[in-house]
């Protein structure tokens, strides 16, 4: 029996993905958080109602949750339009051969697999986030 969603298997890990997906927006949130935190300066009561962990959780939550939008919708763009070439150039002069849509497939973490890590990142910071308030 043929199957309808075929789960394709990682050949490799790339390691820039990964750490686009994992350490970049922790490092985002820790530095807007500090940003806030150092100037005083919120908009919002969101500073005054948590502590200072619960602010940073706030905001890494944030990140995550950005990621994990922004890979979901990737995954969806992949599949239904083709999606655009994976080259880290921006410059289609200067950019490397993209790689195939297959190969994109073939490693981890691909759009799903970091929709799913963000994703999950974003729950334990929100359940983070309750059991220090």
């Amino acid at each position: 029996m043929p199957k309808l969603f075929p789960v394709p298997t990682a050949r490799r890990i790339d390691g820039h993905r990964l750490l686009s997906v994992a350490l970049i927006p922790l490092a985002a949130a820790i530095a807007m958080a500090s940003t806030v935190a150092a100037t005083g300066m919120t908009a919002t009561p969101l500073g005054e109602a948590n502590s200072t962990l619960g602010f940073l959780l706030d905001f890494a939550t944030f990140c995550y949750l950005a990621v994990a939008m922004a890979h979901l919708s990737g995954a969806i763009a992949e599949r239904t339009c083709g999606g655009m070439a994976a080259g880290l150039s921006m410059d289609e002069f200067d950019a490397p051969e993209p790689i195939s849509k297959d190969e994109f497939w073939r490693a981890f973490p691909n759009h799903v697999d970091g929709a799913a890590i963000a994703g999950a990142v974003t729950l334990l910071c929100t359940l983070a986030g309750a059991l220090i308030s």
